[in-house]
């Protein structure tokens, strides 16, 4: 299976680790997400990464699909089976995605827009909801070891951008949640380079 993918983005570095993380092999295959891609727009009509092309062919997508494909590949690697442990998994790499909607969008209002056109209000709006998402992880992180499950994942490839994008702006008042960082890469060394990158 072919992953298209860009290096920098959150939502493709949480599903290449977390097929790693569970054993499933997928290729990443870049492709040109901003600007259009004929082979992003064939397999999505939406022409957005992350996108899995399946072996026959067709395209899944976003990345919750994909994360739950690879799960039901891997036999149940990501996710835990029932709730309410099931629930905390899914909140948890659902507040994750929308750090990175919230952070991904300052960096697109920075980089997209001309500066006399930048709107500060809505930048400190986006990152307040990041800061408030964060404050609310650390209060109750997921396992690093060999018990971590999607929700971990997604956490880390979330803190991956943000040290990616946002070094120095978003770790102060946080020391448990670097902690966990750290100690998430030294438990799963494989998956360090499979976060976000540009």
């Amino acid at each position: 299976m072919k992953l298209l993918s860009a290096g920098a983005s959150p939502y493709v570095a949480k599903v290449a680790m977390s097929a790693r993380f569970a054993g499933v092999d997928v290729e990443e295959t870049p492709v040109d997400a901003t600007n259009g891609d004929p082979v992003l727009d064939a397999a999505n009509p939406l022409s957005r990464i992350p996108c899995l092309v399946l072996d026959n062919g067709e395209g899944l997508y976003d990345s919750r699909a994909i994360t739950r494909y690879v799960d039901r590949l891997s036999g149940g690697r990501l996710y835990p089976s029932a709730d309410p442990d099931l629930l905390h998994v899914e909140r948890l790499e659902a507040l994750c995605d929308g750090i990175n909607d919230s952070a991904v969008g300052y960096v697109y209002e920075l980089r997209f827009r001309p500066e006399e056109k930048i709107h500060q209000p809505w930048l400190e709006r986006l990152w307040g909801k990041v800061e408030r998402a964060l404050d609310h992880v650390q209060r109750d992180l997921p396992p690093t070891g060999t018990d971590a499950h999607m929700g971990s994942v997604a956490l880390a490839a979330t803190l991956g951008y943000l040290d990616l994008r946002f070094a120095g702006k978003w770790e102060e008042g946080r020391d448990a949640l670097v902690a966990w960082r750290d100690a998430f890469d030294a438990a799963h060394p494989d998956l360090t380079g499979l976060k976000p990158r540009g």
